[in-house]
């Protein structure tokens, strides 16, 4: 097994050539070349070693995974992605709360698959236009939102989203609700609308917002040591955007939902 282990980790390029067989099937030596960027000098001894394991076989030039290729990469693959999107920014991983995550989500977290981290500046964010809104909510079709941190920047897209006819639902905590009370009568009045829902969960869920729209996906977490620094993971993957859609639905099935505030 020891042999195994290393024959898998102790090597991008075996790990590469694993994965790739596995989700593409059998290959000839030109395509694994040409989907890895790599050549034949520096390729193919890294495809032997995992032959002489028992990983992979060729057969008349095409290479395939054996079947205990196939049930170790199906376990590899998996953790490899995850790691990899971790890796693509291991300090804003590694300096955030993702506790409140479910474990379900966070195995999957490889599915947020391209992105990037936008930083607001705290010290202008009620002066300056956010950046995070013009460029992925204003023009969004549909907007889900969970925030439990005080957001007023949101509140004319979100109403002008609403008055387009764009669908929204917005789950918050009741302490971001009782903010809001002085606009009772015209919040009230805008959840009479049929495209409008509000969910209030009582929970202490430490997570700061989790939007997701029809083109994007934006997380904010808290840092670890439970500040908010306004970093926003922002993904157009639509494998990330299927991601958010359960993280909020997880979210919003922990919550209550109010016709009235």
């Amino acid at each position: 097994m020891n042999s195994l282990i290393e024959t898998v980790f102790f090597s991008e390029k075996r790990k590469a050539v694993l994965i790739l067989l596995f989700e593409k099937g059998p290959l000839p030596i030109e395509k694994i070349k040409s989907k890895l960027n790599e050549t034949s000098v520096s390729i193919l001894p890294q495809i032997k070693v995992l032959i002489d394991n028992n990983l992979v076989i060729q057969n008349d030039g095409i290479y395939m995974l054996t079947d205990l290729g196939e049930t170790i990469t199906e376990k590899v693959s998996p953790f490899v992605k995850n790691l990899q999107v971790i890796g693509k920014n291991p300090k804003f991983w590694s300096e955030h709360d993702t506790s409140e995550i479910p474990e379900h989500l966070f195995n999957r977290i490889r599915e947020i698959v391209d992105f990037e981290i936008i930083k607001i500046d705290l010290r202008s964010v009620y002066y300056d236009p956010n950046p995070v809104i013009n460029e992925y909510i204003r023009e969004a079709n549909s907007i889900k939102t969970f925030i439990t941190y005080y957001a007023p920047e949101y509140v004319p897209v979100y109403y002008e989203r609403l008055m387009a006819g764009v669908p929204i639902s917005i789950t918050t905590s009741d302490y971001i609700v009782g903010m809001a009370k002085d606009y009772r009568a015209e919040i009230n009045n805008l959840l009479q609308l049929d495209h409008a829902e509000l969910y209030t969960c009582h929970a202490d869920i430490r997570i700061a917002e989790v939007t997701v729209t029809d083109k994007t996906l934006l997380l904010v977490l808290y840092s670890t040591a439970g500040s908010l620094d306004y970093d926003f993971l922002a993904s157009k993957c639509p494998s990330a955007i299927e991601w958010g859609n359960e993280l909020y639905e997880y979210l919003k099935n922990k919550s209550v939902e109010r016709k009235e505030i």
